[in-house]
């Protein structure tokens, strides 16, 4: 099967114009046309329908985009991984990771990566565990970094813990326990809590951990960097990760407790498809993770 048909076919189904994919691919109408013809009497199904001036798929079209988009993905994958074999003086390394992970973790090892392999781009897409596995499954990406707690099929990735990542009472420097190292949860039990809403995993995994406490009132914030500032600003405690504060704590603005009562411990994995190749960019990554 030829991938420029495929590509055509792909760019065609998302604009939805003969002149615009030919304009996009740099090329004349008719040729799309004609690879258009080619793809369709190959598989001898319609997989577009052309009723006057007006483009569509057919249901068969819309069935074949995964698989188009699948081969075309695995065809890009393969000449990445076979210019990487000889070294690793240049290629691209695509993977993700969740917010938290991506922000406050992964930029250390960038870093490493980088100073070992400067030749090496590096793409990485910070998402939502769900649009994360979407993408591996599509092949658009190599492996991804989420917390233990986030639901994995087993029999279809493989998952490797490479840290783990401590929560801390996070407040301010001005509050009444700010000079202590610990407390327990109850001490703060009437405090104004700021926490993400329950959608969010870090919710799930302190609702998980906490099933017998509650907090008496509640701020919900959506985004992580703005209920810091509110801890800050002293309007609130909260749960966070150290290493999310940890520019905070040295700068003054934030103080961390140990939680006496709760163990908030959780592992950071590493998660990728038993099935996929991982380029060599890919292995060396991994080794930078002491896997």
């Amino acid at each position: 099967m030829d991938i420029v048909k495929l590509k055509s076919f792909l760019i065609l189904a998302e604009c939805k114009s003969f002149s615009k994919t030919a304009d996009i691919l740099y090329c004349s109408q008719p040729a799309i046309s004609k690879q258009i013809e080619s793809l369709e009497n190959e598989l001898q199904v319609p997989l577009i329908n052309r009723i006057r001036n007006r483009i569509s798929l057919t249901i068969q079209g819309e069935h074949f985009i995964q698989y188009a988009e699948e081969i075309v993905r695995l065809y890009e994958n393969s000449k990445e991984h076979i210019r990487q074999i000889e070294n690793l003086n240049e290629g691209t390394l695509f993977f993700g990771a969740t917010n938290f992970i991506g922000v406050y973790i992964i930029p250390k090892l960038i870093k490493r990566f980088q100073t070992l392999y400067p030749k090496i781009n590096i793409n990485m897409v910070i998402q939502s565990s769900k649009k994360l596995f979407s993408m591996l499954e599509k092949h658009e990406i190599e492996f991804i970094f989420l917390s233990h707690y986030v639901d994995i099929d087993q029999n279809k990735y493989i998952t490797k813990p490479f840290c783990t990542d401590e929560l801390a009472l996070v407040l301010n420097n001005n509050h009444r326990l700010s000079d202590k190292s610990s407390c327990k949860l109850i001490d703060v039990k009437d405090e104004l809590f700021i926490t993400k809403d329950s959608n969010s995993s870090l919710y799930k995994f302190l609702d998980e951990k906490m099933q017998d406490f509650t907090f008496n009132r509640k701020l919900i914030i959506s985004n992580q960097e703005a209920i810091k500032h509110a801890v800050i600003e002293g309007i609130g405690i909260s749960i966070m990760s150290k290493i999310s504060v940890e520019t905070e704590v040295k700068a003054g603005l934030i103080k961390t407790l140990e939680i006496e009562d709760y163990n908030l411990t959780r592992e950071i994995n590493l998660v990728y498809d038993r099935r996929k190749h991982i380029t060599p960019a890919g292995q060396a990554f991994f080794k930078l993770l002491a896997l």
